[in-house]
């Protein structure tokens, strides 16, 4: 079997919370530069300020997380993934082939229903008809991404490390079904993110011109520099009937949402939930960049880091708040519920203090 050289180097151990692409994306640097940080990868695409959308003539405020490019596609110049289908399993093969012998791993998209060592094998409630997710907003359907990493006669070596931390062999056979992707199940046709799939999906990394030229360090500083400033701004952008809410302008607007809509109709918007479980996990992403810039970039950055982790805590306290309150409906008093709103807007003015303090510390590093 042809295989790329650094199979014996690459890990199984991800934080869950990463998105499938960044581990093999991370693959891919080291592989063609020699440098990269996972929470860097991640930050460069803003997924710790994610973006919500937000329908203007919903009575009840359900912000729902979509793509980053809606109000920072400018920003994304680290690397750029683009997919491209090929016409046959065979063709794709072919190119696989090619790309291995280089010494190059290659990215590919596919279902997980047909993943021999996925959960998701061949189980019934996989193809169940959804139209909304289980925290509320619309059910969303993307294809899962693996790297092929060897390929042989009957069998490919695949690198597969979030969810499924697998480093292993399987058939063409269940290579090929994979790689006919979600594409090919009708009951996902309504569900949002369908028109994006595609059958025999290859990815393509490209990165930056300059990235192989500059330090990590000073990439990491720079990513900090725009992730912490896009979070102060709180970029905003108004379409008919929609408004998408970035940063500081996010946490305002669930804030705000809950207090007018509680005291309109007396009731808890259950709708914010999967808003602030979305929000609390893209914390993470920014404590990991600091954490990984003063443990391994050897920035001064360890009261700054002890603060994020009091902030992400304070999330992560106000969803429990929120899903007690959920919980016990019509027995909820109002000054439980007055409680929370007090508790949010203490955990948003504290978090926005947090990155001013980011921010002044970037200004005594003279970020360019």
């Amino acid at each position: 079997m042809d295989r790329i050289a650094q199979t014996s180097e690459l890990r199984l151990e991800f934080p869950h919370y990463y998105q499938c692409q960044y581990p093999l994306v991370d693959l891919h640097l080291h592989h063609n530069t020699g440098k990269s940080m996972l929470s860097i990868v991640a930050n460069s695409e803003f997924w710790s300020v994610p973006v919500f959308s937000v329908e203007t003539a919903n009575a009840v405020p359900n912000p729902i997380i979509i793509s980053r490019e809606k109000l920072f596609k400018e920003e994304m110049d680290l690397f750029e993934l683009t997919i491209a289908s090929v016409s046959s399993f065979e063709e794709g093969l072919a190119q696989i082939s090619t790309r291995i012998q280089r010494n190059e791993p290659v990215i590919i998209s596919g279902t997980t229903y047909e993943l021999p060592y996925s959960p998701d094998f061949h189980n019934p409630n996989y193809l169940q008809p959804r139209t909304t997710s289980a925290l509320g907003g619309d059910f969303q359907i993307a294809d899962h991404y693996v790297c092929v990493i060897g390929l042989g006669s009957n069998e490919v070596l695949l690198y597969d490390p979030i969810p499924n931390k697998f480093l292993g062999t399987i058939s063409l056979e269940s290579l090929e079904k994979f790689w006919r992707g979600n594409i090919q199940f009708e009951v996902f046709t309504k569900a949002r993110g369908f028109s994006s799939l595609v059958s025999y999906g290859t990815i393509n990394v490209t990165f930056a011109a300059n990235y192989q030229n500059e330090k990590l360090d000073r990439i990491a500083i720079k990513i900090l520099n725009r992730v912490n400033t896009a979070f102060l701004e709180g970029r905003t952008r108004t379409r008919p009937g929609r408004i998408y809410l970035s940063g500081v302008a996010l946490s305002n607007y669930i804030y705000e949402a809950f207090s007018s809509y509680y005291s309109t109709t007396g009731e808890i918007p259950q709708s914010l939930g999967k808003c602030l479980f979305d929000m609390r996990w893209s914390r993470y992403y920014l404590r990991d960049l600091l954490q990984d810039m003063n443990q391994h970039l050897n920035f001064p950055l360890s009261e700054i880091a002890d603060e994020m982790l009091v902030v992400t805590d304070l999330w992560e306290e106000a969803y429990r708040i929120f899903l007690t309150l959920v919980r016990k409906k019509s027995a909820v008093k109002d000054e439980q519920i007055q409680k929370f709103i007090n508790f949010s807007a203490g955990t948003i003015e504290r978090e926005n203090e947090f990155h001013l303090q980011i921010q002044d510390w970037l200004n005594k590093s003279k970020v360019g």
